[in-house]
C-alpha cells in the first residue's frame, strides 16, 4: 500500500518542472564556487609569490598544486553547504504532502479508501524525500571528483553522505507532522524554519551534550588521515547523532500517523468556543467588513502558529491552554491579545536596559545610577550617560523593523490565496465593494493587528532609549518610523503577490524575494544620491563650524573618507531615503493589485465599478466607468 502512495507521489513531483529547474540551479552554483575558490587560490599564490620576491628570494608560482588545495575547500565547505540545502529543501518539498490534499479536498477521499493511515504518512513522506534525494544528487559527483583532488579518503565521504541521513529523515517526519497538523503549506513550512531556527540557536549558544546533534561535529573526527581516525570517538558520535535523530523521526511520525484523521475531521467542524475570563470582547463590525476581519479575526499570525508559538514562548500558560482545549484551531482563535504584547514589552524593556548596562561609562555603577535616580542628580546622571549606544539602538531598530515587515509579508501573502484555497474569494467578489476596498481593506486589517505590538515595543524602547542620549532616541524614533513604512511596504507587496498567486507557498516565495531583494536593490541604487547629499550636508556643517565656531561637523561623525559611509549623516539620509522608496512602492504595488482584481477577476455589475485597461498613448492604465 505504500507503494501505490510513493508512486502516485513520485508521479506527479516528475510532472513539475521546479526540480529540474532547481538541480541545474544548484549545479551551476557549485561550478561557480569552484572558480571562485580557484581565483582566490591563484590570487593568494600571487600574493605569496610577490611578497616572496621582495624580501630577494626566488620563487615561482605552483599551479600544479591547485586541485589539491581547491578541492579540500571545496570538501569542506560541500557538507555544510548539503546540510543547509537539506534544512532549507526538506519543509519546502515534504509540507506540501497534506495541506495540499487538504486545499484540493481530496484528503476526505483518499481516507476513504482501503490506505491506512500510515501507508498515507509513509508513502507521501518517502516520496517527497526522494525528490529532496534527487536535488542533492545532483552535487555528488563534483564532490567526488573535487575531494579526490583533495585528498579526502573515500570512506570518509561514505560517512559524510551517511551522517546526513538520520537528520533528514528527522526533518522530513517533523514537516509531515506539521502538515497534518496545519492547514496551509505556508504555515506549515514557516513553522519548521521558525523551530529550526530556534534548535540551532539553543545548540549553538548552550553546546555541551546538545552539540552531538550537529551532523558537523559528528563528522569533524573523520576528516583526519584514514589510519589516524579515532574510531572510538567518531563510532561515539555517529551512534548518539543517529539515534537522537532516529528517535525523534520515529515520535513525529507517529504522532502523524495518531492525528491525520482526528485533526481532519476537527478542521472540518467548527469549534466551539467557550467564553473564559480572559477573553476580549471583539468591536463591532464597521463600515469596513474586510478591515475588521482581518483585523479582529485572522489576527496577525495564523492560528497554527499561535498553537505552537504559545507554549514555548510563554510555558506556564500554554500548558494550561493546551490541557484545557481539544482543537488546537480553536485554543489559537481563543488566544487573547495580552500574552504577545506583555512578551513584546519583557524583551524591548530587557534588550534596551542590557545595551544601556553594557554601554556604562567605567566609573558608572548600577548602586550609583539607581542612588541618582532616587535622588534627581541631573549632573550625576549625565556624567554616568551611556557611551556609544547609538549603535546598538540603531540594530535593536533594524531588528524590529526585519521582524515587522516579515509578519506583515506573511500575512498579507496568504490574504487572498487564502481565500481562494478556502474557496470564499468568490463570495467576497460578489460582494458591492470595489477592488480598491478590498485591497486597502486587507492590507489595514493586518496593519491594525500590529498596532498593539507595535505600541508595545515604541513605549520602553522610547523611553529607555532617552536615558542614552538624544542620539539614542533619535534613531530609534527615526527607525520607528522606518519600521511603519517597511510594514506597509511588505504589505503592499504580499497583497499584490497574493492576488497574482495560485497557491500561498508561491505567495510567500514570491512576496519574500520581491520585498527583500528588490527593495535591496532600490536601496543600492538610492546609494549615489544619498552620498552627494551627504556630502554636500558634511560640507554645510563645516562652513557653518568654520564661521560661527560650532562642532555640528564633529557631531555628524563624518571626519575622514573611512567613516563616510558610517557617519550619522549618512546613515540618517538613507533611512529618509528608505522610507521615501518604501512609500512609493508600496503605492505602485496596490495599484498593480487593484488593476489586476478589478480587470482579470471582478464581475462587473455595478455602474461605478472601474475599469482599467493599457492606454494607447503615453500614461499607463487608465479607469474608465460603464455608462
Amino acid at each position: 500500500m505504500v507503494g501505490s502512495v510513493f508512486r502516485q507521489e513520485m508521479l506527479l513531483g516528475g510532472r513539475r518542472s521546479r526540480l529540474y529547474a532547481l538541480r541545474w540551479t544548484y549545479v551551476g552554483w557549485l561550478i561557480i564556487q569552484i572558480f571562485v575558490l580557484w581565483v582566490s587560490y591563484m590570487i593568494l599564490e600571487m600574493q605569496h609569490s610577490i611578497a616572496i620576491r621582495g624580501s630577494g628570494q626566488s620563487s615561482a608560482m605552483n599551479p600544479s598544486s591547485a586541485p589539491a588545495v581547491v578541492g579540500g575547500w571545496f570538501a569542506s565547505a560541500f557538507i555544510f553547504q548539503q546540510m543547509i540545502l537539506l534544512l532549507m529543501a526538506t519543509p519546502a518539498f515534504v509540507a506540501g504532502a497534506i495541506t495540499d490534499e487538504k486545499r484540493r479536498g481530496t484528503l476526505q477521499y483518499l481516507l476513504t479508501t482501503s490506505l491506512d493511515t500510515r501507508h498515507i504518512i509513509l508513502g507521501k513522506m518517502f516520496g517527497r524525500v526522494a525528490q529532496v534525494g534527487l536535488l542533492t544528487l545532483a552535487g555528488l559527483p563534483l564532490f567526488a571528483l573535487m575531494a579526490g583532488f583533495g585528498g579526502v579518503e573515500p570512506g570518509t565521504l561514505l560517512i559524510a553522505v551517511a551522517v546526513l541521513l538520520a537528520p533528514m529523515f528527522a526533518l522530513s517526519a517533523a514537516t509531515i507532522l506539521a502538515s497534518v497538523l496545519c492547514r496551509q503549506t505556508r504555515d506549515a513550512v514557516l513553522l519548521l524554519y521558525i523551530l529550526g531556527l530556534v534548535g540551532w540557536l539553543v545548540v549553538a549558544l548552550i553546546g555541551g551534550p546538545l552539540q552531538y546533534l550537529d551532523p558537523m561535529y559528528a563528522l569533524d573526527p573523520a576528516w583526519a588521515p584514514w589510519p589516524n581516525i579515532d574510531w572510538p570517538e567518531l563510532a561515539v558520535r555517529l551512534s548518539v547523532e543517529v539515534g537522537v535523530w532516529g528517535l525523534l523521526g520515529c515520535v513525529c511520525l507517529a504522532v502523524a500517523v495518531w492525528q491525520l484523521r482526528p485533526v481532519y475531521v476537527r478542521e472540518s467542524e467548527s469549534p466551539v468556543i467557550k467564553p473564559m475570563w480572559y477573553h476580549g470582547e471583539r468591536v463591532p463590525i464597521g463600515d469596513d467588513p474586510v478591515r475588521w476581519r482581518e483585523r479582529y479575526v485572522e489576527r496577525l499570525m495564523p492560528a497554527t502558529f499561535k498553537a505552537f508559538l504559545t507554549p514555548l514562548l510563554l510555558l506556564p500558560y500554554g500548558l494550561v491552554y493546551l490541557v484545557t482545549s481539544k482543537s488546537s484551531s480553536g485554543r489559537a482563535q481563543r488566544l487573547s491579545l495580552w500574552p504577545g504584547v506583555v512578551l513584546t514589552v519583557l524583551l524591548t524593556t530587557t534588550s534596551s536596559l542590557f545595551i544601556l548596562w553594557a554601554c556604562l561609562p567605567p566609573t558608572a555603577t548600577l548602586p550609583g545610577v539607581i542612588q541618582a535616580i532616587t535622588r534627581l542628580d541631573l549632573s550625576r546622571l549625565r556624567s554616568m550617560t551611556p557611551e556609544g549606544a547609538e549603535g546598538y539602538f540603531l540594530l535593536q531598530g533594524l531588528a524590529v523593523m526585519l521582524l515587522g515587515s516579515f509578519l506583515v509579508g506573511i500575512r498579507c501573502s496568504g490574504a487572498i490565496t487564502g481565500e481562494r484555497e478556502r474557496q470564499t474569494w468568490e463570495a467576497v467578489l460578489l460582494t458591492p465593494m470595489s477592488a480598491k476596498q478590498l485591497v486597502t481593506g486587507k492590507l489595514w486589517g493586518v496593519m491594525g493587528a500590529c498596532y498593539w505590538y507595535l505600541l508595545a515595543y515604541a513605549v520602553p524602547a522610547v523611553l529607555l532609549s532617552a536615558l542614552g542620549g538624544v542620539g539614542c532616541l533619535g534613531w530609534t524614533a527615526l527607525l520607528l518610523a522606518v519600521t511603519v513604512l517597511a510594514m506597509y511596504y511588505m504589505g503592499a507587496v504580499g497583497i499584490w503577490c497574493s492576488a497574482r498567486s495560485k497557491t500561498s507557498w508561491r505567495s510567500l516565495l514570491a512576496t519574500m524575494g520581491m520585498g527583500y531583494l528588490f527593495g535591496l536593490a532600490l536601496y543600492l541604487l538610492d546609494a549615489l544620491p544619498v552620498s552627494i547629499l551627504t556630502a554636500i550636508v558634511n560640507l554645510s556643517l563645516y562652513l557653518i563650524d568654520r564661521s560661527a565656531g560650532t562642532h555640528l561637523y564633529n557631531a555628524a561623525n563624518a571626519s575622514g573618507v573611512a567613516s563616510f559611509f558610517g557617519s550619522t549623516t549618512f546613515t540618517a539620509l538613507s533611512c529618509i531615503g528608505l522610507a521615501l522608496i518604501f512609500l512609493f512602492l508600496s503605492r505602485l504595488f496596490l495599484g498593480r493589485a487593484q488593476r489586476w482584481i478589478a480587470d482579470r477577476e471582478r464581475t462587473r455589475h455595478w455602474h461605478e465599478e472601474p475599469v482599467y485597461r493599457r492606454a494607447r498613448r503615453a500614461g499607463g492604465y487608465q479607469p474608465r466607468y460603464y455608462p
